[in-house]
């Protein structure tokens, strides 16, 4: 059954949901075929895959509750998961809490939590941290976060335009050598 669930491809529930937002279709993006597939952090558990799929399915279809259930069923087999983790920051964003953002992205960037192993989660984290902090006209922290974004190794291609532009709009600089 998961072979045959592996090849589905869900199509976005509105035309909104299907360009609203970078991170969500980079996470929802059809995974690989193979051993590739499973995110780091997590051992080949595919009850767990499963979940951890379903939860970004879910945050696609801007399904809040529904994600934060099934992040939350992986991070009690894997406390420290980063993607699930990734899944409840952006559960808090879709909930406009940005204290609870804060705190699930800021973990991933630094802390025990954090994803080192994982690009694409540590380089939108920073995005997102970016964003709030900017929300907050915390400007500083916001080109820091933003910058920090583009530094890290084999980022996603469309979390490095999203740095990108958040730096211009912060004012500051763009250019950076890309590892």
């Amino acid at each position: 059954e998961m072979k045959r669930a592996e090849g589905l491809k869900f199509a976005p529930a509105d035309e909104e949901s299907a360009n609203a937002d970078p991170a969500a279709r980079e996470v929802t993006r059809p995974a690989k075929r193979g051993a590739a597939n499973v995110p780091p952090g997590l051992p080949n558990d595919q009850a767990a895959i499963a979940q951890l799929t379903e939860g970004e399915r879910m945050i696609a279809e801007r399904k809040p509750r529904d994600a934060e259930a099934a992040f939350k069923k992986v991070l009690e087999r894997y406390p420290q998961q980063p993607r699930a983790r990734y899944g409840l920051g952006l559960v808090a964003m879709l909930d406009r809490d940005a204290a609870r953002a804060q705190e699930m992205f800021g973990g991933l960037v630094k802390g025990d939590a954090a994803a080192q192993d994982d690009p694409l989660v540590l380089a939108w984290s920073h995005v997102y941290l970016g964003r709030l902090y900017q929300n907050n006209d915390q400007i500083e922290l916001a080109r820091q976060e933003y910058q920090a974004a583009l530094n890290v190794p084999n980022g996603p291609e469309q979390a490095r335009q999203a740095a990108q532009k958040g730096l211009a709009s912060a004012g500051g600089n763009t250019t950076t050598a890309r590892p």
